[in-house]
């Protein structure tokens, strides 16, 4: 059967060669391509290890290159993103960038809830999501250690994944009776199981600045919570927690600095809960799903109207040539 020729295909970033395919169908239809970039490649398997083959390596780098001059726009999550592609020579009136979102109807602060009476008074420290491979979740545990005897902070991990029996296994050789691991919570408990978190944990591996956002931030700023950064100053998580005073910036590995951030909020809880109150509001002005996909809709729009992607930075320069 054959389908309309397409006016724009949109191809993303996952699996790592779609954007090969989006090029390939660009050519195929003589239409508009745009590459919708949620993670940097090969960037990322570099930064987390996960990918060592020098040919696998190389490949990705010459296939995401052909994407990025194949593509009338690309889209990026955020400033620290469009920076990486600059430095790879991508033309700068070619970036657009669109954050993720979140729906803030269906996630909403929540003053109690059953999931939080189970910790009763504690001030809860909570990591919510993959408990994989990149997290860096041993800082997380190491702070953990630093704050056991103050019995009024607990740690809450929240999810499954890789490493969970790892993180078990590494809590319990340290003794460690001020952390609980529990399963994920159903999409219509999430509001629930966020708002239960006094403080938030958002860890991002060494090097990985720029290559990925970690969307479970937009949830977090629509519960209401404040956050801890884990993560390098250059990374878009960490601008937005300085710029608006949401949250705190912690370097990765640095287990010392991540229990005296802890310890410095559990002892202000009303500047605490201010943080938290300016969370929401910039979830509901920046980050709404309403918000969020009508700037994707500008974009496409844009393109079809043969303009510049909107709020493309031309002013910006990369280092090298342009793609």
């Amino acid at each position: 059967m054959c389908s309309k020729r397409p006016d724009i295909v949109i191809a993303e970033t996952d699996p790592p060669l779609l954007g090969v395919l989006g090029a390939l169908l660009k050519w195929r239809w003589n239409c508009r391509l745009v590459y919708n970039v949620r993670d940097l490649y090969p960037d990322i398997a570099i930064a987390n290890g996960a990918l060592k083959n020098r040919f696998l390596l190389g490949l990705l780098e010459r296939a995401n290159r052909l994407s990025y001059r194949s593509a009338d726009c690309i889209i990026v999550l955020g400033e620290d993103m469009r920076q990486r592609l600059l430095a790879k020579g991508v033309a700068p009136e070619k970036l657009a960038l669109v954050p993720d979102w979140v729906d803030c109807e269906s996630i909403r602060p929540m003053t109690s809830s059953r999931f939080r009476s189970q910790f009763g008074q504690s001030f809860v420290v909570m990591y919510s999501g993959n408990l994989g491979l990149s997290q860096q979740l041993e800082t997380v545990l190491d702070a953990a250690a630093l704050l056991r005897d103050e019995s009024a902070i607990r740690f809450a991990l929240v999810g499954e994944g890789a490493r969970k029996q790892w993180l078990v296994d590494r809590a319990r050789q340290l003794g460690l009776r001020n952390v609980d691991f529990l399963p994920y919570r159903p999409r219509e408990e999430l509001a629930e199981s966020l708002s239960a978190g006094d403080l938030h944990l958002v860890p991002l591996f060494p090097g990985a600045a720029g290559c990925v956002v970690p969307s479970k931030i937009y949830g977090i700023l629509a519960a209401g919570r404040p956050f801890v950064a884990i993560m390098e100053d250059s990374a878009e998580i960490a601008r937005l927690a300085r710029e608006n005073s949401v949250g705190f910036v912690v370097q990765p590995g640095d287990a010392d600095g991540l229990a005296r951030t802890i310890r410095q909020a559990a002892a202000e809880p009303a500047e605490l809960a201010a943080m938290g109150v300016r969370a929401r509001q910039l979830a509901e002005q920046r980050f709404d799903r309403n918000i969020a996909t009508r700037k994707f809709a500008e974009v496409l729009s844009s393109l079809m109207n043969g303009e510049l992607p909107p709020r493309a930075q031309p002013h910006f320069s990369a280092s090298t040539g342009s793609l």
